[in-house]
């Protein structure tokens, strides 16, 4: 069977854990003797460029706005995106002949790509692991001025750069957040598949020292925004001042932020690490002695939790989201209400104070990881899936 994945980025170009599982599919997929090709934005090369990593990567399409600005509606911009890409992606289609097309991330790719393939009556599958889909979602009809406007735009002027007759009965999400959340967003994948991530777990050895240090060092991995929680953090160290903690934030975002955390880390224990290339984050979790994920909105799900569980790394975090689908307090982590550092600092000394119970939740995590949370089981249930949509069409 010959695969034709589309996303807006491919590695080593990406913004998170989309992009980087897409080409951990794409080379599982490719060891298991599937032919794969992929199809993907000029981002990063600002060039059409063919490249290989085990198979062709084509670097053709083009995003309606650069990840480096602020995203805007651009109704405009969009439609003649769209149009590019899909007529770029038709005749990459055309010459390859794929048996099904695999589908990302379109985020600021617009579904031109996907229309082209729709229209060559490709079976076309997707998967969703954010809620960026719902951003093509049509306005909805409306009596008030503004909305009225919206709905007349998206429904009869711009229909093409929205989901308006876009086949999407074979869909995968990663969580039952991700695909409950579409739904109320009027995406219409009623029928979608839950497909639970997975990681590489050789990649992430378990670490040998369970015991706490007596410099504790806390982590956190991730983007950096104020939904992202990270001053919940800070603010918990701030009243643990006394235990001597010490703690590496991982990760970019705004200057703002940044500028935030930076003034209120002051006279703290904290080190702001940057960016750090995907590869040398396993050594990071083993660095460590706890990851903490603060986040204050409904994550799409978890991957560094994953990481961090088969790393040996105890897991501190709040449950609102599709991590909160596979976390259990005391099973295989700890949790702590959103948005309130006295309870983070509550569970901070629990880990500290009860060496036989964290020891045990280490345990159960990594066990977690190895029997259900893998890459190769992650992939085997695509594969089945891809086969399957492959065979009604």
């Amino acid at each position: 069977m010959k695969i034709a994945i589309i996303s807006n980025l491919y590695p080593p170009y990406y913004l998170g854990g989309y992009e980087i599982l897409c080409a951990q599919v794409c080379e599982e997929l490719s060891k298991r003797g599937l032919e794969i090709v992929v199809l993907t934005s000029q981002h990063g090369t600002e060039q059409e460029c063919i490249e290989n990593q085990g198979f062709q990567i084509h670097r053709k399409l083009e995003l309606y706005i650069p990840f480096t600005q602020a995203a805007k509606l651009m109704r405009r911009q969009r439609l003649r995106t769209s149009k590019h890409n899909y007529s770029t992606t038709k005749k990459f289609l055309n010459t390859e002949k794929p048996d099904i097309v695999f589908v990302w991330s379109q985020l600021r790719l617009t579904l031109g790509s996907a229309r082209a393939a729709q229209d060559l009556k490709i079976p076309v599958v997707y998967t969703f692991n954010d809620y960026h889909i719902s951003g093509y979602s049509p306005s909805v009809f409306s009596l008030k001025l503004r909305p009225l406007v919206r709905f007349f735009l998206d429904n009869i002027l711009f229909r093409q750069i929205t989901l308006h007759g876009l086949d999407l009965r074979y869909t995968t999400c990663i969580s039952h957040t991700v695909k409950d959340t579409l739904i109320k967003k009027h995406v219409p994948i009623q029928n979608s598949r839950i497909i639970n991530q997975g990681i590489p777990i050789e990649r992430f050895p378990q670490k040998k020292r369970q015991n706490i240090n007596l410099k504790p060092k806390l982590l956190y991995v991730g983007q950096l925004h104020e939904y992202k929680g990270v001053h919940t953090i800070i603010a918990a160290l701030a009243i643990l001042k006394n235990l001597n903690l010490e703690l590496s934030i991982v990760g970019d975002g705004p200057q703002d932020y940044k500028d935030r955390l930076r003034n209120e880390a002051k006279n703290l224990d904290v080190k702001f690490l940057g960016k750090i290339p995907h590869e040398k984050i396993p050594e990071i979790y083993r660095n460590h002695d706890i990851f903490i994920f603060p986040s204050i909105w409904p994550e799409p799900y978890g991957l560094t939790h994953i990481e961090a569980m088969a790393s040996g790394t105890i897991v501190i975090s709040t449950n609102d989201g599709g991590h909160g689908e596979f976390l259990e307090h005391h099973e295989n982590s700890y949790i702590f209400a959103k948005d309130n550092p006295g309870d983070l600092a509550d569970k901070i000394t629990e880990v500290i104070d009860n060496p036989k119970l964290t020891t045990k939740i280490i345990s159960n995590a990594r066990k977690i990881v190895e029997e259900k949370l893998t890459i190769h089981a992650y992939t085997t249930q695509l594969h089945d899936f891809l086969h399957a949509c492959q065979t009604k069409r």
